[in-house]
This record gives C-alpha cells, structure tokens and sequence, in this order.
C-alpha cells in the first residue's frame, strides 16, 4: 500500500526538470527609443579567455538624413554559434559622439556573466543589433 501512495511522488519528482537561463542581461527589446536607418559591420569576433568574455568589434553607420545625437547606444544579442537558435545574453555600448548622415563610429560590445563559463563557446556569434536612445 505504501508504494502506491509514494509512486505519484516519486514519478512527480523524477519528471520535474528546471531551465537554466544563460543570459548576462534581460533577453527582448531594451528599454529606450530605438533609432532607424543605421547599419553595422561585425569586424571582428574573438574569446578573451581570462576574464572569460566573449567581444565582438565593428562599425556602425548612420544611412539616414538626420543626425543621431549623443549619447546614445549600440546593442546586440550573442549566439552560442552560427545558427542563432540559443541566445547567451545581451549587451549595449555608448556611443559618445554624435552622427551625421553618412558618419561611421567604431563599437565593441563584450558578452561576461557568471552564469555563463565563455570559454566553453568559442564559436559564438553576434545578431539582432540596434541602435537607441535610453530613456
């Protein structure tokens, strides 16, 4: 009689599982005015293996008709690889100076957290960038 009133239990506990999020900053839209009509160029991406972080460097240019006043920032999400399918976090640099129509700036964004162990993602990939201004 005892183990048929402990089996539920115990299939309960056994069938549980929890999920782990890896990411460094909130994952979705951040918070601020987003800033239409720029592109970017991923330059570089490399494992700076102590600290453990992972860093992506490129360019971002204004390809609109108005200016883009400072400060403002650049985000995107890091990828554990090329298919973009599991999202380690996010994060933002400030961009402190402004751009003109056509203006180029230079931005490097690093990815560390303790609850992720960068090392063990060398193939990593950065997507989904923006601009915007914070509120």
């Amino acid at each position: 009689m005892r183990v048929k009133t402990f089996l539920p239990a115990i299939c309960s506990t056994i069938l549980v599982s929890c999920e782990v999020t890896t990411h460094d900053g909130p994952v979705g839209p951040p918070a601020g005015n987003g800033i239409d009509n720029v592109s970017f160029v991923v330059d570089t991406t490399y494992l700076l293996a102590s600290p453990a972080m992972l860093v992506a460097k490129g360019v971002v240019k204004n390809t609109g008709t108005g200016n883009i006043n400072s400060p403002w920032y650049v985000d995107c999400y890091f990828y554990t690889d090329s298919t973009t399918s599991v999202t380690l976090g996010s994060n933002d640099e400030k961009i402190g100076v402004p751009l003109s129509p056509g203006q180029s700036a230079f931005w490097m964004i690093t990815l560390s957290s303790p609850n992720v162990d960068a090392r063990r993602f060398p193939n990593f990939a950065v997507s989904n960038f923006g601009a915007l201004y914070k509120n």
